[in-house]
């Protein structure tokens, strides 16, 4: 029973402003959540980014790898034009599609190769099961 002296009861601290905006953890968001709205140019659509400029995970870069990130694209842009910074991206991007490629490609090989050893698997039971029938009856 309340007094007038007792305590208020205890309620869950209330996050601080800065907390409640700040987005959900990247490792959370799937790669085909619809909070994704930045997709990379050339690449799949699947690996859409929650950040503009930032990571295909959604991480933002931190201090030191953006000021690494601003000094590499400042020393690009003193030695390249804007065609040749674009040839530049669309062979990186060409790449990148030809190894995702050969991944979908060995993928495909490794799951038909189970899906051959399940049916080997299958028939072997079944032998298994008969020459069991034969040797008890």
């Amino acid at each position: 029973m309340d007094t007038p002296n007792s305590p208020p009861p205890e309620s869950p601290p209330s996050p601080s402003k800065e907390e409640a905006n700040l987005p959900p953890s990247p490792a959370s968001i799937p790669l085909t959540s619809p909070s994704r709205t930045y997709p990379k140019r050339l690449i799949p659509h699947s690996l859409s980014s929650t950040y503009p400029h930032g990571h295909i995970s959604g991480h933002p870069r931190s201090p030191s790898a953006q000021a690494a990130f601003e000094a590499r694209r400042a020393e690009i842009l003193r030695t390249m034009n804007a065609r040749e910074i674009e040839k530049a991206y669309e062979v990186t991007a060409a790449r990148i599609n030809e190894v995702l490629a050969d991944s979908e490609a060995k993928t495909r090989d490794v799951e038909a190769g189970i899906e051959k050893l399940r049916m080997e698997r299958e028939m072997e039971r079944r032998v298994w099961g008969k020459l069991r029938g034969m040797r008890d009856g």
